[in-house]
């Protein structure tokens, strides 16, 4: 019996399911990781133990994919959602495989609008082979041997040549300015928000704080952002209330 891949802790593929899943999952798994490309899923790979939703956070950080599992049991599970969601706001490639004749509805359609999934009926080995043949391409890397060579900017004196051959000046050159986060990841309010959104969410409150302190242009709508995530209306208004109250902002 060979031993199967070890999950490297910086190019697995998160496989993304229902537990009602599970077993056609672990086929998945089994022919994925038989194809060269190292898989991780809770079923197995969550030590015993361990923090569930924190440990998922941590795959998803580290996973150079996420296959999904379209079901109609993972169609209505909230946590598959929220998985999705952290995927999505660190731009991990998503590989949708339809187990069955369904079209997703709600917030899955939204998430699966822009991606074409992969029927896995009525012919599961080469379903499961065109899946294999996206991973990889998607994933490719250069070949070895051919390294990347970088394309030169052109010098000042021919850059000013073709800019009066167009008629134009020729462009200055900028710096991108990174703009500083909202609020610091290691400051008292982060932690103050990261906790407040916790109990609505669990663990993942971090990623989404990250997020919107990045993102956000002002603090009233890095609140909004964060209540965003909070399903319960009378919750979300709480949420929202305690949060400005908290980073002292003024409702627009």
């Amino acid at each position: 019996m060979s031993e199967r891949p070890v999950p490297d802790v910086t190019s697995h593929i998160f496989i993304c399911f229902s537990s009602k899943d599970e077993a056609i999952a672990r086929i998945v798994v089994e022919f994925l990781e038989a194809h060269g490309l190292t898989c991780w899923i809770s079923a197995r790979d969550v030590p015993p133990g361990q923090n569930y939703q924190e440990t998922i956070v941590h795959a998803l950080e580290k996973a150079q994919g996420i296959v999904f599992l379209f079901s109609e049991q993972s169609s209505q599970s909230g946590e598959i959602k929220k998985e999705l969601s952290i995927g999505g706001s660190m731009n991990i490639p998503v590989f949708p495989v339809r187990l069955s004749p369904i079209t997703p509805t709600g917030a899955l359609r939204y998430e699966l609008a822009t991606r074409q999934w992969i029927d896995i009926f009525p012919d599961r080995e080469r379903a499961l082979r065109k899946l294999v043949e996206t991973i990889q391409k998607v994933l490719a890397v250069p070949a070895a041997g051919a390294p990347d060579v970088p394309i030169p900017e052109p010098s000042a004196r021919t850059a000013a040549v073709i800019a009066r051959a167009l008629g134009t000046p020729p462009p200055a050159k900028r710096k991108p300015r990174a703009r500083a986060p909202l609020i610091a990841a290691d400051s008292q309010e982060f932690e103050a928000m990261r906790a407040l959104l916790a109990r609505h969410i669990g663990p993942i409150a971090k990623i989404f704080v990250q997020k919107a302190a990045t993102e956000a242009r002002s603090l009233d709508e890095f609140c909004e952002r964060l209540a965003a995530h909070v399903s319960a209306p009378t919750d979300r208004t709480a949420f929202l209330q305690a949060a400005r109250a908290r980073l002292a902002v003024k409702s627009s």
